[in-house]
């Protein structure tokens, strides 16, 4: 800065603008002036140190989450993934079940939830098949229901064939055929009786060439099924009757099934 000053002060003095004693003065005056110190560079290492920390620290926290994700990786690919019912039942057995998945009622009986259903393995009565046996309500949602009366089991072990009979003129019969389809289900795959649809009158087209049954005109073993104000089942000698409406019926199927597994008692 002063070598500048300098040499504007000789142009000046060259071209007549200033006098010999001015020219002297001033010269004097600028050689005097203290050198200006050449401002120094004060933030650019601390931004470069700061941005080389910075730099560390994502990376850490990167190759820290990598971490994070690789352990719960791992431990969830290895982990026991149930595929198929009887997967499910070995987990259920070690206890690895969410209450709403299954379950051990009364300690023995695996239930687990596949589905939408409740299954359960139950032998043949004769012992040489097992089967994955699926109801639509585990026992625990039916406890609460009582089936009153007694059932001739005699007639019931030995019969081949039943009735399921209705009223035909009845407001629901959605859930009366869903209810009846579900122990004609469990009739004929594990019982191996085959189910005879009747109604309970001769009042309309449908009942025209079905049987008219109810549990006093036969002495063969009869599910009727009656739409009431009232849910309740029971067991009148030959006749099993579960009462109700919606999927009270289907409920109440369950709980009757229950009771021939001998899982549920009366």
């Amino acid at each position: 800065m002063k070598q500048k000053k300098l040499r504007e002060l000789e142009e000046s003095y060259e071209l007549g603008m200033i006098t010999k004693e001015e020219h002297e003065e001033k010269k004097k005056e600028i050689e005097e002036m203290p050198e200006e110190k050449k401002p120094e560079k004060k933030d650019e290492e601390p931004k470069e140190a700061k941005f080389k920390s910075d730099k560390i620290l994502i990376i850490g926290a990167v190759l820290l989450i990598l971490v994070f994700a690789v352990v719960f990786g791992i431990r969830f690919f290895t982990q026991e993934q149930p595929q198929t019912i009887e997967d499910l039942h070995a987990l259920n057995f070690k206890g690895k079940l969410k209450p709403d998945q299954g379950y051990l009622y009364r300690d023995v009986y695996s239930f687990v939830k596949f589905e939408d259903s409740w299954y359960t393995q139950f032998k043949s009565p004769k012992g040489s098949r097992l089967y994955n046996v699926q109801f639509r309500y585990g026992p625990k949602e039916v406890e609460d229901i009582r089936i009153s009366g007694s059932l001739d089991l005699n007639m019931f072990n030995n019969a081949t064939d039943y009735y399921v009979t209705f009223n035909p003129k009845g407001n629901d019969f959605s859930h009366v055929a869903l209810a009846a389809a579900d122990f004609n289900q469990h009739m004929t795959t594990i019982f191996f009786k085959q189910p005879i649809g009747a109604c309970d009158r001769n009042e309309t087209f449908t009942c025209r060439d079905r049987p008219i049954v109810t549990c006093d005109s036969t002495d063969k073993v009869v599910l009727y099924v009656k739409e009431a104000n009232e849910s309740k089942a029971s067991f009148n000698d030959n006749c099993i009757i579960v009462e109700g409406n919606g999927f009270d019926l289907v409920k109440e199927i369950d709980r009757v099934l229950y009771v021939f597994y001998e899982i549920m008692e009366q």
